[in-house]
Formats: C-alpha cells, structure tokens, sequence
C-alpha cells in the first residue's frame, strides 16, 4: 500500500515529502537540543552527525582533551544521537565507582543499536557491554573464577616464562641489529597467552609472525601460519571497528559512502571472528565428550565454562545462589570467551609499548627499575618468579602506573544511572549517559604535582618526601587504571602478573633501543588507544 502511494508521487512531489520530513527532523532535533534539561556547555550538534563533525583531524582522547580545556571539567557531546556528560575531575565521579551491588551505576552503556548489530551489549554475552543485571552477574563469577585466583596467578606467571623463551629464541636468531616493530611481537604474545588461557593449547601466534618474517618470499611455508595471522589481526580489527559502532548512528553508518564501505567491512570480519570463536566452542565440547569418566579434563577457561554446574564440573568455588547453579549456554561461552580475548589480547600489548617507549627515553628510571629487579630476585637469571617477587616490585608498581597516568590505554569509562542522582550540581534522570575523561582526570592541576612531569616517584614511598604527600592524600578516584565499582576490570591481576612478569624477563637480560629517538609515540586514539608502531633494537644488556 506505501509502495503504491509513493509510486502515485511524481518527482517534484517526492522532492517536497522530503523536504517537509527532513525540515520535520531538523526542527525536532534543534528544539529538544535547546529543551534539554541541565544544558553543559559543548560542541553545537549538527542533525544526524552531532558533534563528531568536529573530531575530523584528531584522535578521540585528543578531541576530547580539547573540549575539556575549552568548556572544564564538565561539559557535554551527541555522538550517535546519544547526549553524553564529559566528567573530567575526580569529586564528580565518587558515586560511578561504589564497588557493591547495590551501586546506581550497575551499567557503563546504555543499550546501543550499534553495539547490538556489532555482536555486543545484548543480554547474555559477556560482561563488558551485558546490562542485564541477572546475566551480568551470573557470567562475572565465571570470569572472575577463571582469571583471578592464586592458582591461576601461578600457572600465568609459568605460561608466560614459557612463551618469553620462544619468543626470545626468535629474537636472538633474528640478531640484535634487526629492527623489530614490537607492537607486532607483543600482540602475538599476548594473544597466545590469553588463547591459551582460554582453550588450554597454543595457537602458534609467535612463531607464524617469526616464520612470515624469515619466510617472506616462501607461500608455502607462509600458508602454514595464514589462519593464526588471520586470527589475531581479525581481532585486532574488531577492536578498532567498536568506534564506529559507539561514534556514529545507524542512518551515517549505511548510508556515509567511507563509513558504509568501512562498516561492511567490520561485519565480515565480525563474522569470521565469531565463526572462529564458536568453533573453539564446538570442538572443546566434543574433546570433553570424548575424554573417558575417569581421565581429569583440562583445566582452562572454556572447560571451566563448558562443565559448570554440570556432573563433571571442574569449578573449585561453587555457587550457593540458585539462579547461578545452571549450566552455561554457548552464547553466554561465546560472550565470555571474546570478551577475554579482546581484553587479553590489545590491551596489555599496547601498554607494554607504552611502557617501552617512556624506559627508552628515561634511562634514570630504567636503571631504577633494574636495581629493583637485581635486589628481589638476585643473580641468578634462570631463577623462577614468583606472586611473591612480583608483590615485592613497588616501584615496577609506580613506573607502570606513572606510565599509565600519562598514556592511558582506556581514555574514558562509561557509566549510566538507574536512578537519579546529583553531578555537578544538576539532578540527572534515570538512563543518563556519562563518560569519565581517564586522561583529563589523571593530569587534573588541582589533584597533581607538575602534571605533565613523568615521574614514578609520585607513588614510590612518597612518606619519605613531601613533595608528592598531599598528592597522595587526595588521590581517590585520581588514577582509574582499570575503572571502578562493580564493573572494575575482571582481567587486572593477569594483565599486571604479564606485564611484570615481562619486564622482569627482558630488562634483566635485554635493553629496548628505540630506532629513533625523536620520533613521538606513535599511536592512534580510537575507542582505546593503540600503539601503531614501535621500532625498536633488542641488545644484550650491558653490566
């Protein structure tokens, strides 16, 4: 019937429909723009686009590094068609990160199409994006489970000293005159650390990049290795494709001839992704069916998952709340298991290139850090690490720390009330969107001495300085490494256990040389920030 009306209109009439419902649109847009409760000052919003018309030519973190200097500490954008409150001082977030229950904050989105049509933020997958509360919940205690208890820390710090030697037996055969872009060994790492966390076996991520390398010309020999490529840049690009499902609405998204192309693109690569994920899935099932009664099961993340609450449930800690005592389904696996992969994979990667490239350019710091490592764990360079050296590294704490506060891999946290609440000394409804600056709130002047100073020694023993003791004093809420509250990262103990862990193993034996010195830190600020390329000479370390 629509068909046949529209159909019935000539030209001139189509022309005039349009006009009218597009003078319709803007006109609504503009008028609950300038009805908004508690107007911020912000970006003026343009229909359809909002305010991401003025991101062309930065980075994310870098556009809104800039509104927070233009409008303060408080101020507002429309990406999406969604009003987002900017907070970027630490007295503004206090309630955002109560860690209990019964918080107002329970949720760090609002539901998303975007989200949705991208594969996340539906009932049932994961935590990261999951607001149903009774989901969340239930997948949270497997994830925690999984990745958070003393025995996990142990077998974490023996998986990474195992893949620390292969990857250094690459190194050395490729000689320390060879310029590595390490952003490309560390994301190999580390995603095979997390895959085999997750499935209990290798995938070969190290040794296919280090095949590719010495086999550029070999097809052959490059074929072998093509699926573990595929899949570690297949994750790579899910992660860069989650701005565009955050920043830009769904009429820009198919309709913008680069966004459209780049959007279909995403999708695919979403697809072959979880295609890969579910297969995980289907063939570790199949390896447990087919594991005698009496042979014990692998113990690693899918099995854990796959036999919850189930007669051969491996789960050391079980759970007294009966809506959680039921088996898990695949799709809440599959939430489970890309949420670990994603997490495990960039983000501790990125930062140890980060870390990498402040040691590179403050050598005092380096120094300071190596003595650290000499003192706790002696001479013996083949001696084992254990939870309790790493707990004794305080000032490998406070350089990773300071690391983070100047180049944060997660520049904005998302939180959303269930209630009203006070900010800023507006009364906000139910289901406002707010968005915590990380990198405003971490070089806040009013929280910290010589903001933009790299310094460690700002959390290394302050009592025994004054310099930094009233810095200290007020530091709640001022460093959100891995967010707050409820839905603080359940991934924390593993990625600092990798991150010193790796430290430990390369500075004790190696130097990190950056190839060139005056290049800046070359990344790219998207939904998180990214390292793009870090060139670097691995050298024996000179005693």
């Amino acid at each position: 019937m629509i068909t046949e009306i529209i159909s019935s209109f000539g030209i001139s009439d189509i022309s005039s429909l349009l006009l009218t419902l597009s003078t319709i649109y803007v006109t609504c847009f503009y008028y609950n723009y300038f009805t908004r409760p508690n107007p911020l000052p912000g970006p003026f919003p343009l229909p359809i686009i909002g305010s991401s018309y003025q991101q062309i030519g930065y980075g994310f973190d870098d556009w809104l590094m800039s509104l927070h200097k233009k409008y303060g500490d408080m101020y507002e954008i429309i990406l999406a068609g969604q009003r987002l409150i900017v907070l970027c001082n630490p007295n503004l977030i206090g309630n955002m990160n109560i860690p209990s229950t019964k918080t107002i904050y329970p949720n760090r989105l609002n539901e998303m199409g975007g989200f949705m049509e991208y594969g996340l933020g539906e009932a049932g997958v994961g935590v990261s994006f999951n607001n149903d509360t009774k989901s969340w919940k239930y997948n949270r205690q497997f994830l925690s489970q999984s990745l958070m208890t003393p025995s996990f820390n142990r077998q974490a710090i023996e998986w990474t000293n195992e893949l620390w030697n292969e990857m250094e037996s690459y190194w050395n055969n490729l000689g320390e005159d060879y310029e590595l872009n390490l952003i490309k060994w560390m994301r190999r790492f580390t995603n095979e650390m997390i895959f085999k966390i997750a499935t209990g076996t290798k995938n070969d991520a190290i040794v296919s990049y280090y095949n590719m390398l010495i086999n550029d010309n070999n097809e052959k020999e490059n074929e072998k290795f093509k699926e573990s490529k595929n899949f570690i840049e297949s994750i790579e690009t899910y992660m860069e494709g989650l701005f565009y499902f955050y920043a830009f609405g769904k009429f820009i998204r198919d309709n913008f001839p680069f966004i459209r192309g780049k959007v279909k693109k995403l999708l695919k690569n979403k697809d072959y992704l979880f295609d890969k994920l579910y297969t995980l899935i289907k063939e570790k099932r199949i390896e447990i069916e087919n594991t005698p009664l009496d042979q014990p099961l692998r113990h690693d993340m899918l099995t854990t998952y796959i036999t919850a609450n189930t007669p051969r449930d491996i789960n050391t800690v079980k759970n007294a709340d009966a809506d959680l005592l039921r088996p898990m389904t695949d799709k809440e696996i599959f939430g489970n298991i890309i949420d670990a992969m994603l997490g495990g994979t960039d983000t501790t990667a990125n930062f140890m290139c980060f870390v990498a490239y402040y040691l590179g350019h403050y050598p005092e710091v380096k120094q300071k850090l190596r003595q650290e490592f000499d003192r706790v764990l002696g001479n013996d360079l083949t001696r084992p690490i254990t939870i309790k050296d790493l707990d004794e590294l305080e000032y490998c704490d406070a350089v990773t720390k300071e690391v983070y506060r100047h180049s944060p891999i997660v520049f904005f946290i998302a939180r959303t009330n269930a209630q009203r609440d006070k900010v800023g000394g507006y009364d906000w409804p139910e289901g406002t969107s707010f968005q915590i600056l990380a990198t405003a709130i971490m070089k806040h002047k009013d929280y910290w001495t010589e903001p933009e100073k790299f310094d460690p020694d700002r959390f290394y023993r302050v009592e025994e300085s004054d310099k930094y003791l009233l810095e200290k004093k007020k530091m709640n809420n001022t460093l959100p490494m891995f967010g707050g509250g409820i839905r603080m990262c359940p991934g924390r103990k593993l990625a600092i256990v990798e991150l010193k862990s790796l430290l430990i193993l390369i500075y004790r034996k190696y130097d990190i040389e950056l190839v060139d010195m005056n290049a800046p830190l070359n990344y790219s600020s998207d939904f998180i920030n990214v390292c793009k390329e870090l060139v670097v000479k691995i050298k024996p370390r000179k005693f």
